[in-house]
């Protein structure tokens, strides 16, 4: 995070200067680590006959990085694991770097595809795509999820009958115009519902653990409607205790942008796991049906928050769950049976 005036010279020094000293993305933040990368790599290989390696992008240039140490290593087990689109969307400045660098990271990712012995990522839509573009290793591809550990989790807290009806939100706020509409239609539903249902009004708190992004903005909204005894922020907080408060709330939001509306990300399926009635805010898509079809919550467009919103709040639309659903085949146990017996052959 760039905080000093330092460090802000610093950026716009490197900016500057590594164009002109690599090729591709020089937004990606191992581009000057090959060598001693491969170094330590190839160590610890021969020290300790490592037969499993496993690179995780983003950063994208490690699996390429990866490529490079089985052609010295032909005995390792490559796996690499997408996290996230590499050239085929704009993450991590790849739409600002050009069509010529955007080409290189193509070589990149291609070269890292065809060293691979397996390619996995917990997006199913990732795999889709890859193995679209290289349908000739299609074998190798293996969708993962992520991992819920039980032994991390407390089921038997629940929300207490204490007559206030507690909605949490924990995560990212993505999508920062989105986002700001989002958050202008939340401070709209609770000005309606102190003037038509001052009651509901009363007994209502949302908790919000914001990671990753400054909050002052929205807070400054807050203060000005005069709603901070009815929306807190509090600082981000460890996946034990997001999931403490999930369990012990009525409703959990999942606010996501238009972008990812088609992407599962790492929450989710703690959450599920928690089975607290979910609201999921955002465009139709992978999320909202995932969601409904296996009956956690219910799913509404940014735009309809202003009018559904205090209806959840003061009880008329009632959000059910299934409280029988499996959730076994994210359970930490379950997804490294999977790992041993389908990746790291």
């Amino acid at each position: 995070m760039i905080r000093s005036l330092k460090d802000k010279l610093m950026y716009r020094a490197w900016m500057k200067t590594l164009p002109l000293l690599c090729k591709g993305n020089w937004f990606d933040i191992t581009i000057l680590w090959r060598k001693q990368l491969l170094h330590k790599a190839g160590q610890l290989v021969q020290a300790h006959g490592i037969r499993q390696v496993i690179v995780t992008g983003a950063p994208f240039r490690l699996m390429a990085y990866g490529a490079e140490l089985k052609k010295q290593f032909p005995q390792i087990n490559l796996v690499l694991d997408f996290r996230d689109e590499w050239t085929w969307k704009d993450h991590y400045g790849l739409a600002s770097i050009g069509a010529k660098r955007l080409a290189f990271e193509k070589e990149l990712e291609a070269l890292a595809i065809g060293a691979a012995d397996r390619i996995i990522s917990p997006d199913g839509t990732i795999l889709q795509h890859l193995a679209a573009a290289y349908p000739h290793h299609k074998s190798q591809y293996v969708q993962v999820p992520h991992a819920v550990d039980p032994d991390d989790f407390d089921p038997s807290l629940h929300a207490e009958a204490d007559g206030i009806f507690r909605i949490v939100y924990a995560g990212s706020m993505y999508g920062a115009s989105e986002a700001e509409h989002y958050f202008d239609q939340v401070i709209s539903s609770l000005e309606n519902l102190r003037t038509q249902h001052p009651v509901a009004f009363s007994h209502y708190r949302m908790d919000l653990y914001i990671t990753g992004h400054n909050t002052d903005q929205y807070k400054r909204k807050v203060d000005a409607h005069h709603l901070e005894e009815r929306i807190r922020f509090h600082a981000p907080i460890p996946p034990q205790a997001a999931f403490k408060e999930v369990r012990e709330a009525n409703l959990v939001v999942l606010f996501i942008p238009s972008g990812n509306r088609d992407i599962l990300g790492t929450k989710f399926q703690e959450i599920f796991y928690a089975g607290t009635p979910i609201l999921h805010i955002g465009e139709p898509g992978l999320v909202s049906r995932t969601i409904e079809a296996r009956r956690m919550g219910a799913s509404i467009r940014v735009e309809e928050v202003e009018a559904e919103l205090p209806k959840i709040i003061r009880g008329e639309r009632v959000i059910e769950v299934d409280k029988h659903a499996d959730h076994s085949e994210y359970l930490l146990p379950n997804v490294t049976d999977r790992l041993i017996a389908e990746v790291l052959a």
